[in-house]
């Protein structure tokens, strides 16, 4: 009398499905945000701009 076994043999899992990153509202996504620059004492704008990180995501675009 012969008595058969399951296979003690894992399955492998599937993987879960990695939700969307929702993009930074300050820097649309890019990771960069564009400022005036200001100068002298009294911190006047002039007419140019810088591109910087982002405070809010420090560059990586997802919030």
């Amino acid at each position: 009398m012969t008595t058969e076994q399951k296979t003690t043999t894992r399955r492998p899992r599937s993987p879960k499905p990695v939700p969307a990153a929702e993009k930074c509202d300050a820097c649309d996504g890019s990771g960069e945000t564009t400022t005036t620059v200001r100068v002298g004492r009294k911190r006047r704008e002039i007419a140019a701009t810088q591109n910087g990180l982002c405070p809010t995501c420090l560059g990586t675009g997802t919030a």
